[in-house]
Formats: structure tokens, sequence, C-alpha cells
């Protein structure tokens, strides 16, 4: 199995031709829909033997009621018969083929959208690690337009590909019932054929993957262009984004044209190939049919079984075509979903009781799979948390502050030393049981597209719109969701854009509050508000915190001054721990940031 350590910005892994694991693996999507699948193949098998017998009822209807007939009459009379059973052949395959597509479509959608579920439900589940060294529009990639592409070969390719065998192995049997020597004057153009379908599936597999990762690198370039616009235009780099993207998507329109180059040559050359064929049989037997040796009605049905003969040749090329495309997606989409979470449950983990909130460090070093192996992001930290208390992290940017809180909630886990909850080691314990009794308000207050209530509701789905009231009434919020004309009704924009930035982080403080956490965190919670909406939020967190442990993240020191105990970080270490008084009189780092934020 992959590891995330395999996951790199970059496509760094060998695109390989479709193995037969990768093979099965992708068909196994398709064994829920085993009855639909088979009945599809009877539809396929009955449509295709009512298209081989179209050409036999215009050789009897030529020789017998059209080149050899003793009265206009009894000829009339045969070939109105035989047009007639000719018609309802054709109504017969037309409602077998309709069966056909509708089974084909169920089977296959029902196994993309199977997929499709898969894929969501494993990203879900990522370490955030993952999505450190991966960029979004690549993640974007496999989740969209990877397994769309799949949808020719899951939908269709199946039916289509036992249509065409049938077609063939049933047209070669029936040429040669007809005569040997028109099939060995066929075979003339059987070599040339041979030779371009090879040289179609080295060159047009190489032309197609490389196309794939220039798309990939496409969608990854919109999706950083997108989450970026706001820095995009305040420093005025439309242009050089524009140009950048041009020469991007210059690339993909190279690899497009030479991979269209390859199929739009290989397909015509196909149908060169059917016409030259039909033009030696009509040659060949021509002369064969004015001696006698063949009768006009066989000629005629050769020349349109021979026509049969390359029709499914040019529907596997196409196939083959998509399987080029779709071997490269598969491997890519089997890749991500073979990629381990790094944090996932450990053999007997166990659900983690109702907790008080006793929270211990002992002795944790910690650090990214980005950083190198002897730079230490924490470095032995120790420290408690009594149930009820609130610790407060302080220190400059990359002083470790957020990485002690994504230990605490195990988004990472330490590589050496341990962290108990209530006596309980954190790796012994399931990650959801530990997520359930954990609340978190961080800076980028996000907000998902539904309603406000919707979005309050989200760490509890359980909650009842009275619990949600009562928590937006304890924490102030609830006069302001009121101001609004549809009240908790009111639809979210995406991430939150209709609301002021001071408005979205109550509503994250009122989302932590409706999910009852019993250890809460807060990371750089009000960094992102004015001092007005500071105070406000100030009586929000009197509520939050009450017989909570929490963890606050802040440069304002005015929101941990009130914590029972401050842990100073620098370069990944406690430097400093007290209360605020205590450490403003022991004059060190806090002191001196304590006198900058009242100066300020």
């Amino acid at each position: 199995m992959a590891t995330n350590d395999d996951i790199l910005l970059e496509e760094q892994f060998a695109q390989k031709r479709m193995s037969a694991s990768t093979f099965r693996r992708l068909m196994s999507y398709l064994r829920p829909y085993h009855r639909r699948f088979a009945l599809n193949l009877v539809f396929t098998v009955s449509a295709t033997l009512s298209q081989l017998l179209g050409p036999k009822f215009i050789q009897v209807g030529i020789d017998r009621y059209l080149t050899n007939f003793n009265s206009v009459e009894a000829a009339l009379a045969g070939i109105l018969v035989v047009s007639a059973i000719y018609l309802v052949n054709l109504l017969i395959n037309w409602v077998l083929s309709a069966a056909q597509v509708k089974t084909a479509i169920a089977i296959g959608q029902g196994a993309i959208n199977d997929l499709r579920q898969a894929v969501f439900e494993h990203i879900q589940r990522l370490s955030l690690n993952y999505f450190d060294k991966t960029h979004q529009g690549r993640i974007i990639n496999r989740a969209d337009t990877d397994i769309e592409s799949l949808d020719r070969i899951m939908t269709w390719g199946g039916s289509q590909l036992l249509s065409s065998a049938l077609t063939l192995v049933g047209v070669v049997a029936l040429m040669l019932q007809y005569d040997w020597r028109l099939c060995l004057a066929t075979s003339v153009v059987l070599p040339p054929l041979w030779i371009a379908t090879r040289l179609f599936h080295v060159y047009g597999m190489r032309a197609y993957r490389r196309l794939r990762e220039q798309s990939s690198r496409i969608t990854s370039a919109i999706a950083e262009s997108i989450a970026g616009v706001r820095v995009v235009q305040a420093f005025a780099r439309e242009e050089i984004n524009l140009a950048n993207f041009q020469k991007v998507q210059d690339v993909y329109f190279d690899r497009f044209l030479v991979s269209a180059r390859i199929f739009h040559t290989y397909m015509p050359f196909i149908g060169l190939m059917s016409g030259v064929g039909t033009a030696i049989i009509l040659g060949y037997g021509g002369s064969l049919a004015l001696r006698g040796q063949i009768t006009v009605g066989e000629l005629a049905a050769f020349i349109l079984y021979l026509g049969m003969f390359f029709g499914p040749i040019q529907t596997m090329g196409d196939l083959y075509n998509s399987v080029l495309s779709t071997g490269a997606s598969a491997e890519r989409i089997f890749q991500l979903l073979d990629t381990d979470p790094r944090v996932k449950d450990r053999p007997g983990a166990r659900p983690l009781a109702p907790i008080q909130g006793h929270v211990r460090f002992e002795n944790v070093w910690s650090r990214y799979d980005t950083t190198p192996e002897d730079q230490w992001v924490l470095k032995e930290i120790s420290f408690e948390a009594k149930p009820g208390e609130t610790v407060a992290l302080v220190g400059a940017t990359g002083s470790g502050k957020t990485s002690i809180i994504s230990l605490i909630t195990r988004f990472y886990e330490p590589q050496r030393g341990r962290i108990l909850i209530d006596g309980m080691d954190l790796v012994s314990a399931t990650i959801d049981s530990l997520h359930e009794q954990i609340g978190i308000v961080t800076q980028e207050n996000f907000l998902f597209t539904g309603t406000i209530m919707e979005n309050l509701k989200f760490g509890r789905p359980a909650a009842t719109d009275e619990e949600v009231v009562e928590a937006a009434t304890r924490l102030g919020t609830h006069d302001i969701i009121m101001r609004f004309q549809d009240g908790y009704a009111t639809k979210v924009g995406e991430r939150g854009g209709n609301f002021s930035a001071g408005e979205r982080q109550l509503l994250t403080f009122t989302r932590a509050m409706v999910a009852q956490p019993r250890i809460l965190i807060l990371d750089e919670a009000t960094s992102a508000v004015d001092a007005q909406t500071e105070k406000t939020i100030q009586h929000a967190l009197e509520a939050l915190f009450a017989r909570r442990t929490c963890f606050v993240v802040a440069h304002r020191l005015s929101t941990v001054r009130n914590a029972h105990q401050i842990l100073v970080l620098s370069h990944g270490e406690i430097i400093e721990r007290g209360t605020h008084d205590e450490l403003v009189a022991a004059g060190g780092h806090y002191a001196r940031l304590h006198a900058e934020f009242v100066r300020e």
C-alpha cells in the first residue's frame, strides 16, 4: 500500500499500462450490478445476431426474386415478403439496441457513482500531511476529471467489446461460408491494418498519458489561482499569472494536437483499408459472379459483411483510445485510494469514554513530513491541563503553537513522547471518539454552503433547533442572526462570503458551542476581527470556556490574560510558563510581549 511519503507535488509515479490487477479492480465496481450486466449481455448478443441476419435477407431477395424468377408477380410478392421480414428484423434490432443502451447506462453510471463516492469518502479521511504535499487542483482532478474519463469504458466498454467481437467472428464465419477465395483476397489489407494498430497502440498510449498529465497541471493552476485571487489582485499579478497559465495551456494544446493527430490518422486509415478491401472484392468478386461461380446476391451480401468487418475494428480502435486515457486515470485514482492515512486507528484502538478533559504532554517531539529529519517543530514539550482549565499558547509565528493544537486533535502524531487524555494515550483511542468531544475554532472561520442553522449544527447534526437558539443566545449571536431577513434560515454563500469577518467568527463560536465539546480549541480565533468585534467575542468566550478544558492560541494577549496557565514557546520549546501576573512579574519574554501590547 502506498503511504503519504509517496505522494509528491508532481506526478512522480511511473505511468504504466493498465495492469491486470488494476483492470480487475476497476471491474470490481461493476460487481454489484452483475444481474443487469448479464441482462445487458443478453441484449447485446441478441442485437448483434439480429444485425448479422440483415445481409442474409438481402442475398435471398436478390438471388431468389430479382435475378432468378419465373414470373414478375411471384417475384414481386416474394420481394415484398423479404422486405417485410427485413423491416421486422430492423425493428427487433432497434428494440434490443435500446434495451442494451438503457442497461449499459444504468450499470456504468452506477459504478461511476460508487467510485466517486469511494474517492470522496477516502479524501475526507486522509491525514493532513497528504494535503500539505498535494495541490488542491490535483486532488480535484482525481475526484472529477479522472473519474469522468472512466465513463466511456465503464458504461459502454463491455457491451461494445462483446458486440464488436461477436460481429467480427460472425462476419468471418459467414464470409468463409460464401467463398474462401474472396476471404483470401480481403486478407491483403490485414498486414497494413495490423501494423497501423500496433503503432497506434504504442504512440497513442504515450500521447494520451502525457495529455492527461498536462490536464492535471491545468486544473491545479486554475484551483491555485482561484484560492489566491485576493493576493493575485493585491499584487497586480493578473498579467504575469495569465502568461504563466498560457505556457501551461500551450503545452496542453501541443500535446492535444499530437494525440488528436495520432487518433485521426489511425481511424481514417481503417476507413481507407475498408475501401481498398471493398474495391478488391468488387473487382474480383464481380469476375467470379460473371463466370457464375458465385451469385450476385452472395457478392452483395459479402460486400455488406465486409463493411461490417471493418466497423467493429473502428469501434474497438475508438474503445482502445478510451482505454489509453482510462488506464492512466485508473492508476491515479487507485493510487489515491491506496494512500493510507498517516494518522489512523491502531489495531485494538478503543473509543474514548466521555472525557473530563485532563490533557498531559509527556516529553513530546514532533516534526512534519515536509521538514528535514533533524529539524524538530516541537522539542521536549511537557505540560498538564486539568479539567476545566484554560491553557494559552503564546509565541512568535512558527514557534510551535499550532503544532501543539494539531497534536491534541490528532491531525498529526508525535515521533516521540506521549499525549494522554484522562490518562489514556491518544494513539490507543479511536480518532472519531476523540473528534466527537473536541471543538475547534480557527482564524479561517470557514462556513459551508447551506443555511445558518445547518452550519451551526455541523458539529452535532442531531441537535434540535431549540438547542441551537439557546447556544446562540448564550453567546450573544442570536440577535445578530435575527438581523437577517430569514434569520436562521438565511442562506450562507460560498465560504460565508455574504457575512462580515466578525459575523463569520461569531457563527463559528456558536457552531463550537452547539457541538458541546469537552475540549475547546481556539487557534488564532480572534486575529481576523477588529477590536470592537473582539469585545463582543470576549462575552462569547466566557460562555464557551465554562466547565471546559480550553486551549487558546493568540497573538493578542487580551485573549489569554485570564488563562490558568500560559505557555510561552520559541523555536518549538517551552521557554516560560505560568499565569499572566507571574510571567509579567518575571520580566522575561512574555513580559516584553505584554509591554509591547500595552503600548499598542
